[in-house]
């Protein structure tokens, strides 16, 4: 997958403002000689914030260092990735909103100071590595590189805001336009030695929910088809993908589907929860990765009492009966 991510802001093709506020502060900082301000990232799953993150860091000189928020337990843990950053390293936080507000505390030192207090207990080697030994002291603070760190979130409104403050740039990323997606499949088609005509990148687009790391998923499959088949890549035997991996021509999942169809079912307002329960998933996985999209598109609207069907829906369901 890496080697058909954009090396380059000039290779990343869509979400201009992102990109030009991320132009200006890289070419800022390099004739500082400071590494680029702290930045949260914010949007829908699959829109790039790792790429971009991985495009700072080599345009910086640095490494990606890589966290997500959900696996860090302790404030041990975020202050043991802090003293193995290096200079002009860019420490990608992903689901940072999934911090529990004591670890945070320690990263707000290191965006406001880069300095972090340290417990000798359990840090006995790292430590050592800084010119403490054992026994001089419990706590000391300890001075880290210039550094960037570049946080992600698909739920900005769940982070707090004390760290929102503290960080001077906040993006948010939207999702891609059939246009765009088209682009971004002829261009990883062409790393992958798969050129696509654009009639059928475009028809992968249509199916990609707006999202690019959904486009590049359905390609790859696609190129998987084409070669398993032993055939060439022409719109038929696409749909065939499509068909099966049942999804239609909207790019509806059958679970995106089953959503609808027990809202048009019920025929009023259904609580997230009941809604969860009948299609036998999580309400997590319903609300951040089902829900967005049928919302995005339309199909669903949220009421106080629940989730609806639009008309869009019903009209579509109709047309699947006739």
């Amino acid at each position: 997958m890496n080697n058909i991510r954009p090396a380059s802001l000039n290779d990343f093709v869509g979400q201009p403002s992102a990109r030009r506020i991320l132009g200006v502060l890289i070419s800022a900082a390099k004739k500082r000689g400071e590494p680029v301000p702290h930045l949260l990232l914010s949007g829908p799953p699959g829109l790039g914030k790792t790429s971009l993150a991985r495009i700072l860091a080599h345009e910086m000189g640095g490494r990606l260092v890589e966290m997500v928020g959900s696996a860090v337990k302790t404030t041990s843990d975020m202050t043991h990735h802090l003293m193995q950053l290096q200079a002009n390293d860019v420490l990608f936080l992903d689901e940072v909103h999934a911090i529990p507000r004591k670890i945070e505390e320690v990263l707000y030192s290191a965006m406001e100071d880069s300095s972090i207090n340290v417990e000798q207990r359990g840090f006995n080697d790292l430590m050592r590595q800084i010119g403490v030994q054992p026994g001089e002291k419990s706590v000391v603070t300890h001075r880290l590189p210039m550094f960037t760190l570049v946080a992600a979130t698909t739920m900005a409104g769940l982070c707090s805001a004390p760290l929102r403050s503290r960080f001077r740039q906040v993006l948010e990323l939207q999702p891609y336009a059939e246009m765009e997606l088209q682009e971004i499949l002829k261009s990883a088609g062409a790393k992958l030695g798969f050129e696509l005509d654009p009639g059928i990148a475009l028809e992968i687009a249509r199916r990609s929910r707006g999202t690019a790391r959904v486009a590049i998923n359905h390609l790859l499959w696609f190129r998987d088809v084409v070669q398993g088949d032993g055939g060439v890549a022409t719109m038929e035997l696409l749909n065939i993908a499509f068909e099966m991996k049942g999804i239609d021509g909207q790019g509806l999942t059958q679970t995106d589907r089953e959503v609808l169809r027990k809202l048009i079912e019920a025929d009023d307002a259904v609580g997230v929860e009941t809604l969860a329960t009948a299609i036998g998933e999580s309400v997590e996985t319903l609300t951040e990765s089902i829900e967005p999209h049928l919302l995005r598109a339309g199909y669903i609207n949220r009421t106080p009492r629940g989730r609806v069907a639009t008309e869009k829906a019903r009209a579509l369901f109709q047309e699947a009966l006739q």
